[in-house]
């Protein structure tokens, strides 16, 4: 039974932070892709994870 848990958290873990890294990366080529107008409103583009953290 410990082994099974010690696996899922080798195999989970990794899977979790290579997700994490790669929508960062894709929340960052989307700021990219898309500059805003100066006349428009400012747009919070930290990515959601960082403004979870911080609460806001």
């Amino acid at each position: 039974m410990v082994e099974q848990v010690i696996l899922g958290i080798f195999l989970v873990l990794p899977l979790v932070i290579v997700a994490t890294l790669f929508s960062d990366e894709l929340w960052q080529e989307h700021r990219r892709r898309h500059p805003r107008d100066e006349q428009a409103a400012p747009i919070d583009w930290r990515h959601p994870l960082k403004r979870w953290r911080r609460g806001h």
